[in-house]
């Protein structure tokens, strides 16, 4: 049964139902209405009968009672009717063989709890019926408290009540008249339900049934479809919906034949597999690559095809089965004409638990492993080259350094010696041969001091650095009591994974820079460090010094690089920061200097905090 018929044998069904409750609950409230109504007209003749029925109730007199019954029944048309007394004692009945008996009736009991009115429908000798139990009041002298919350008129209680029965005739026919009536209404109601259903049926039907059209031609490949939105509610937004996914679908489709192209384009070696390794398909690239012809899919099984470069090497499958992805991993490739060739693999898992698939990437590293081997090779002869130039230059730093020596050596003999006798210009020229010597010497240690930072590897390890600053301030305490200077180093200073022996020359030589340069008389300096970001740690080395034009800031740290004469400031070759600076960059940081001329300089530089982790 298609969905059109089911919509509408259930709308048939539903208006069935209700159809039915609606004439099932009308007739019953028609039904009571109607036994109201006589109901009410009864007790509407007890009340004008009242006294009579009363006085009859009073005196329990027989032919009393009766005469009030029979005027009760010309008013009402009662089939019989009976005065009962509250314990259900009939007084007077007319059907007179009942007179003296107890009433049986389902009323009684209920009768006895409200004392209203009730009515139900019998059957009076095949004659349809309304019986009734109407209550007769008593009026009862008040009591004190009848007269104070009720005044003088005192109350009113049931002393008996009476039983009657009445006929339905012409209430049946006018009962038949509504119902038909409301059967008729509702039976129109029903039919114009089950139009409007159908007309709204047939409009969702057609919305779904181009929906259903939609689908149809997107499963056979047509994805530029667009269905129109007939309407304006959920399957109207379904509609929508469904033309922003066929839209995608056909870009999807676009994309992947464009991304198919660049994977068949690709230089690079692309396989992909299951997880148990068969070959789903493969590149172009692969094919010519590897020799193998990949296909039918799952002919070949890639694990039968990789093995580690060295023995005991973990298989590529089992690491991406622990990880879900590997990248760079050195394996041999078995070719089909037998070569094995290095390949570096990298991979990862896509979809779901039970349909994963592998996609590989492989990259033929045999230039890589030749360029490895010449860099080896290349690396030790470097070695070797550095080795002899270390050895070349303390021989010739020695070879030239003796020379100077000697020269440093006799001009001093003479000045001291023939100094007096020597012309006042001689003597002059000697001196200045003899600080020139002297500057020659340690412009040759600074150099050799250099060089010799760049080779020389000292283990790296935690190592305090307030601890290495206090060092390097107490290897120059002669410099610090002469110039009557003050070192200061901030606790917050970190441990840091160095090289303690070259972090300990960088704060020596910034101390002895700081306080060379200064004309201050008192000279300050003040070491502190603080975090810089996550990985990084900022020190600072802050003087009250001459300070330093910006346009020098990046000249300073210049091999030999000098911004006074050599006679001021005590002299000095200008390696100093030079040095500090290939410490600094040695361990991955960064130097810099922000000044003040006249006030002093700040010499900032960042170290990460630990080489191990470093970013």
């Amino acid at each position: 049964m298609k969905l059109y018929s089911k919509i509408f044998a259930f709308i048939i069904t539903l208006i069935g139902i209700s159809m039915w409750v609606n004439i099932h609950f009308s007739r019953k409230t028609v039904t009571e209405a109607m036994s109201a109504q006589i109901t009410d007209n009864a007790a509407s003749a007890v009340r004008d009968l009242g006294p009579t029925l009363q006085l009859a109730i009073e005196s329990r007199k027989e032919l009393e009672a009766i005469k009030a019954l029979h005027a009760f029944e010309q008013k009402t048309g009662a089939l019989y009717a009976a005065i009962v007394a509250l314990d259900g004692t009939i007084i007077a009945h007319t059907n007179v063989a009942l007179t003296g008996t107890r009433l049986e009736s389902p009323l009684l009991k209920k009768f006895g709890q409200t004392g209203a009115k009730l009515f139900r429908r019998d059957t009076h000798k095949g004659e349809e019926t309304v019986e009734v139990l109407l209550p007769l009041n008593n009026r009862t002298r008040p009591s004190n408290e009848d007269i104070l919350f009720e005044g003088l008129g005192g109350g009113e209680a049931p002393s008996g009540f009476i039983q009657a029965g009445l006929p339905l005739t012409q209430a049946k026919k006018a009962e038949k008249d509504i119902i038909f009536k409301l059967f008729i209404l509702a039976i129109l109601i029903s039919a114009s339900a089950l139009a409007l259903s159908a007309i709204f049926v047939r409009l969702i039907m057609g919305q779904l049934n181009h929906i259903r059209d939609g689908i149809r031609k997107v499963r056979d490949g047509n994805y530029s479809v667009a269905v129109p939105v007939v309407t304006g509610d959920e399957l109207g937004d379904i509609a929508v919906s469904f033309n922003k996914l066929a839209s995608g679908l056909a870009d999807t489709t676009v994309s992947k034949q464009y991304l198919d192209s660049i994977l068949e384009g690709m230089p690079d070696p692309l396989i992909i597999t299951d997880e148990e390794g068969n070959v789903l398909k493969a590149n172009m690239a692969a094919t010519e690559f590897s020799g193998y012809d990949f296909m039918p899919p799952g002919s070949l099984n890639l694990k039968t095809l990789l093995e580690p470069q060295t023995d005991g090497g973990v298989a590529p499958f089992s690491l991406l089965s622990w990880t879900g992805h590997t990248k760079e991993m050195d394996l041999l490739l078995l070719a089909e004409d037998g070569r094995r060739i290095p390949v570096m693999l990298s991979a990862a898992f896509t979809g779901g638990p039970g349909r994963r698939e592998a996609v590989i990437v492989l990259k033929d590293t045999t230039q890589h492993k030749q360029s490895e081997a010449r860099v080896s090779q290349y690396l030790k002869e470097v070695e070797t080259v550095n080795s002899e130039l270390d050895a070349f230059a303390h021989t010739v730093s020695h070879d030239l350094k003796e020379p100077l020596r000697g020269i440093e050596m006799f001009s001093n003999i003479l000045l001291s010696d023939f100094g007096k006798q020597m012309d006042p210009q001689a003597a002059d020229y000697l001196a200045r041969i003899v600080k020139a010597a002297g500057r020659m010497r340690r412009l040759i240690d600074d150099l050799l001091g250099y060089a010799r930072l760049a080779r020389v590897r000292n283990p790296y390890e935690d190592a305090s650095t307030a601890q290495l600053a206090a060092e390097a301030a107490a290897a120059l305490a002669p410099l610090i009591e002469e110039n009557k200077a003050q070192v200061s180093v901030a606790e917050s200073l970190p441990v840091l994974f160095c090289d303690p022996v070259k972090i300990r020359q960088a704060f020596h030589n910034l101390i002895t820079n700081a306080i060379k340069y200064n004309k201050s008389g008192a000279p300050r300096v003040e070491i502190a460090a603080e975090k810089f970001g996550e990985y990084y740690w900022k020190f600072s080395v802050k003087d009250n010094g001459i300070g330093i034009p910006s346009q020098y800031y990046e000249d300073i740290f210049k091999m030999f690089k000098r911004l006074h004469s050599r006679v001021e400031f005590g002299g000095g070759t200008g390696a100093g920061l030079t040095i500090v600076k290939k410490i600094v960059e040695e361990h991955a940081g960064k130097i810099w200097v922000e000044s003040v001329e006249g006030k002093g300089s700040v010499f900032y530089f960042i170290i990460p905090a630990d080489l191990r982790n470093k970013p």
